[in-house]
């Protein structure tokens, strides 16, 4: 997992929206929007929540 993604991850885990995570880091709502859905494939998980409850249990 690149850091970017785990920056995402942890905005996520936050509770924060994808437009919220793209003001913080200068970034595209869309962009934000295509690193979820890649964490998603990636950690095999279903939605925003997973994301959360891994970062959580995986820091």
């Amino acid at each position: 997992m690149s850091a970017r993604e785990r920056e995402i991850l942890a905005h996520v885990a936050e509770g924060l929206t994808n437009k919220e995570i793209a003001s913080r880091l200068f970034l595209s709502e869309g962009t934000v929007r295509n690193y979820v859905t890649a964490l998603l494939e990636k950690l095999q998980l279903r939605d925003r929540t997973q994301l959360a409850i891994y970062y959580l249990n995986h820091g």
